[in-house]
């Protein structure tokens, strides 16, 4: 199989810089995890002990720090495969079935991970939520601020946290050209754009993509700070025949298969904040 793996070397690193490139929740993924089997993911929790009383005579009270790797399990396992006729691709010298990948994973992929994401977070227990309809670049800063607020009442840690927002309210905020939008963005490590196409509060995710839920809604923004969530990639298995090896067709053959999740850390789930739109 040395052509396979020849293409599958050549395709991987480009299609996961496509990947990265394109996706809008690349931030959130924690390379810090053990893998268990294929369907678990263990990450490592600590538990440190209280601040307790110190005697004269008997120095400090004693406590433990326990270190456990607690398990997740994924639930998202996707796959696509799809031909390129091997005479199409040369009359296009070449570029159909390498574009056709690129374009798989931009637009197909990273779409349906992100809006999977979002929505599994805006469904957490224990997240902060509100809604209203934003309609204005004033009532926008208004609900951001509430949102920081609330979380900063959480002990959210302050450092890090990342604005998702859609363009229209973006775009609403910075119309106002004021002091109050300038400090409202400034208190974020990162502020990030989201399409209304894939920003909602439930998603469905079938053999024709993803869709919002019955019951979704759109989310207007989403305040995370990174370390209250992670979100596991795990490319199980690209595959790319060339005409010479796939055994049915005169056909470049590519099949991609994707097991990915999102969770919120129950002790964390403060640093999640939604916005969604009035159903």
């Amino acid at each position: 199989m040395p052509n396979t793996i020849n293409l599958v070397t050549k395709f991987q690193p480009l299609l996961d810089e496509v990947y990265k490139a394109a996706s809008l929740t690349t931030d959130l993924e924690n390379s810090a995890v053990k893998f268990d089997g294929s369907k678990t993911v263990k990450v490592l929790k600590l538990t440190v002990p209280p601040l307790g009383t110190y005697t004269r005579n008997t120095g400090y009270t004693a406590g433990d720090v326990t270190a456990d790797w607690e398990p997740f399990t994924l639930t998202q396992d996707r796959g696509t495969e799809f031909s390129v006729d091997a005479m199409d691709d040369e009359e296009t010298l070449n570029m159909t079935f390498g574009n056709a990948s690129s374009e798989f994973i931009r637009r197909s992929v990273v779409p349906q991970v992100d809006a999977y994401r979002f929505a599994a977070m805006a469904k957490a227990e224990g997240v902060g939520t509100a809604a209203a309809a934003l309609t204005t670049g004033d009532a926008a800063i208004k609900a951001i601020n509430a949102a920081m607020t609330a979380m900063d009442e959480a002990e959210v840690t302050a450092e890090g946290r990342i604005l998702y927002i859609t363009p229209t309210l973006k775009g609403l905020i910075d119309e106002l050209e004021s002091y109050k939008s300038k400090l409202c963005i400034q208190r974020f490590s990162k502020i990030v754009t989201v399409p209304q196409s894939r920003f909602y509060s439930d998603v469905t995710v079938d053999d024709k993509g993803f869709a919002k839920a019955d019951g979704g809604v759109n989310l207007n923004f989403m305040i995370v700070e990174p370390k209250a969530v992670f979100a596991v990639a795990k490319h199980k298995k690209l595959r790319v025949f060339d005409p010479d090896t796939n055994q049915k067709r005169d056909d470049y053959l590519f099949q991609y298969r994707l097991y990915h999740d999102m969770f919120v850390y129950p002790q964390k789930a403060a640093g999640v904040y939604v916005h969604k739109a009035q159903a």
